[in-house]
């Protein structure tokens, strides 16, 4: 290694290991072969050399490197309540409610750690929001045992009712795409951190670019009520997304949004996906499921690095979550964390794996599940003791029950609205009759002004010629408006009255058939103009304040049900934002009918 062969000699590590607490600068080639093994040869491991970023390379050896790994984490007894309480909720519905299909966490149960985790270094760091994509794979337990769904509630869904109050309009939803908002509290955070839980469509991955979306705009109104001079994107909120190893490498939508994340219009300041990886899909084997050697491996055309944990080693995986949030901190971008795990069930309570994979469930029935293994270790440790390990279990076990009998008459809560969406009363309590009508004055000027640009602004002359000319004529003369000039009267009004728009597709600023010209270009810099929002420029200029809306000129990639997804999250974040996805030709729109019809 290195060209270094005595094991006994000592050599200055620089260029060779980041210096830690269990290494100095001048180490024996014994001790730099022990600290490498022990920070890539272990329960967790990376893949970031794939990275073209040089200094992104160097960041992450450097801070993995650096990392006390002998250090038994301070939240040892939180790690022990969660995985405690996944495990007896799996093993009292199994008990309860044996036919019903939960899609248990068994196997998985280190996921409560590892979200609980992300979500605590990220209220460390200011984060005060989450957005986060569940699987159906284990989503009761987590909902149960870490966002503190109620109980009663959970159970009467379980038993076949509806998650709404008895005189709500809707029916509900499938039981494995429940959702509620959560708001948890952390002993040594002084401020509660809300988590706002998706509903996701099973395997199909669409929820991912949902999230995206959510985080985004979320996030972004939180900068405007705040207007800190030095926000960057993510600064409020963080958005993780989890996947099953099966999806995450075969569903194409993945591969869209892991392709959009890091552009200009889809940025929310860095994605944490965590890969629960099963190793097996439905009764598929992993061999039959992809052609790649991880089910992470579709993350590295994007430049994403990826960290690998034994999910058997519920400590390994929260510190898996400290890199995580830590990278995504540092430089607002994506990162992969792939938890090897197992299943202990069939795809679901019903099923008998062994039919398909008798040496795989030999094996697994033999094992000790995982929290047991962690119980184990705590108390054989001093940590804590059997006594105090059965009485997190026993006093969980008892409000099961007591959920379980109340269940049948308590009645749900409304789920928690986004704050735009509190602002807006339920269709039926109030008229909507309203007038939407502008006077002839107005649309007069936003017409105008939808072609107007400064001096510096060189546009290409046949855009002058045969757009803003004629538009201008149009206007004066008061007939004739074309399509594209009623579209940007009415999204001038819009923005004046405050609104947003966000106009997002492939090619929607210029238009498909060179109609539009929703933003200039100029001919000598290039540099992108767009007409309507020096309205609120103007404004701002006149009355020292204003009150426009923004008009977001999204030249989408090439992919529809990813950026379809995107803006139904921003859509359902942020009613005030008038979300538009414009598809170029009917075949297009086939693209997203799964988000469409989802």
């Amino acid at each position: 290694m290195y060209g270094l062969t005595e094991k006994s000699k000592t050599y200055n590590i620089k260029g060779i290991i980041a210096p830690s607490n269990e290494l100095s600068p001048e180490s024996s080639l014994s001790s730099i072969i022990a600290n490498l093994e022990k920070t890539y040869c272990n329960n967790i491991s990376y893949e970031f050399e794939h990275i073209t970023s040089t200094a992104t390379r160097r960041w992450f050896a450097k801070y993995v490197e650096s990392l006390d790994v002998h250090t038994p984490s301070p939240r040892f007894e939180r790690f022990h309540e969660l995985l405690a309480k996944v495990e007896d909720f799996d093993l009292f519905m199994q008990k309860k409610l044996p036919n019903v299909k939960r899609y248990g966490l068994e196997g998985s149960e280190s996921m409560a750690v590892l979200l609980d985790q992300i979500i605590y270094e990220g209220a460390q760091l200011g984060i005060s929001e989450v957005v986060t994509g569940l699987t159906h794979r284990g989503r009761m337990s987590l909902l149960a045992a870490l966002f503190e769904y109620p109980k009663d509630e959970l159970l009467r869904k379980l038993h076949g009712g509806s998650e709404f109050p008895d005189d709500s309009p809707y029916t509900g939803d499938m039981l494995v795409d429940l959702a509620k908002s959560a708001i948890l509290h952390y002993p040594d955070i002084q401020t509660p951190i809300n988590v706002d839980v998706l509903w996701n469509a099973c395997h199909l991955e669409s929820g991912t670019p949902v999230g995206m979306g959510k985080s985004r705009t979320k996030d972004l109104n939180i900068a405007r009520r705040k207007k800190d001079p030095n926000y960057v994107i993510g600064d409020n909120v963080l958005a993780v997304s989890l996947h099953g190893d099966s999806s995450f490498a075969g569903q194409g939508v993945i591969a869209e949004s892991l392709s959009m994340a890091g552009l200009s219009h889809f940025n929310n300041g860095g994605t944490i996906h965590i890969v629960n990886n099963n190793q097996i899909g439905y009764t598929t084997p992993a061999s039959h499921t992809r052609t790649t050697r991880y089910a992470s491996d579709i993350a590295k055309f994007a430049d994403i690095p990826i960290i690998h944990v034994n999910g058997e080693h519920p400590e390994e995986v929260a510190r898996a979550a400290h890199i995580a949030v830590a990278y995504r901190q540092k430089f607002r971008k994506d990162i992969v964390i792939d938890m090897w795990t197992f299943r202990k069930r069939g795809h679901n309570e019903i099923d008998e794996p062994s039919f398909t994979q008798p040496q795989m469930y030999s094996t697994i029935r033999a094992r000790k599940s995982i929290p047991a293994q962690f119980e184990d270790s705590l108390v054989a440790s001093g940590r804590i003791t059997r006594e105090q390990a059965e009485a997190v279990r026993r006093d969980w076990r008892n409000s099961l029950n007591m959920a379980f009998i109340s269940s049948a008459a308590c009645n749900p809560t409304e789920p928690e609205k986004s704050p735009g969406w509190k602002l807006l009363a339920r269709s039926g309590t109030h008229p909507i009759e309203k007038s939407t009508g502008v006077d002839e004055a107005t649309l007069y000027q936003v017409g105008v002004d939808s072609v107007a640009h400064d001096d510096s602004i060189k546009v290409h002359s046949r855009i002058d010629r045969f757009h803003i000319k004629p538009r201008l004529k149009r206007l004066q003369d008061g007939h004739g408006i074309d399509w594209a000039t009623a579209e940007a009267l009415a999204i001038g009004t819009l923005l004046k009255e405050g609104y947003n728009v966000r106009l997002s597709g492939q090619d929607v600023g210029r238009g498909t058939f060179s109609q539009r010209h929703a933003m200039f270009v100029c001919q000598e810099t290039e540099k992108v103009y767009v007409p309507l929002n020096h309205m609120a420029a103007d404004q701002q200029e006149l009355c020292g304040s204003s009150s426009y809306g923004n008009f977001e000129v999204v030249n989408s990639n090439l992919c529809e049900e990813a950026v379809v997804g995107f803006e139904y999250g921003v859509s359902a974040e942020d009613p005030f934002t008038l979300a538009i996805w414009e598809a170029q030709f009917g075949d297009f729109y086939n693209n997203s009918q799964s988000i469409v019809d989802g």
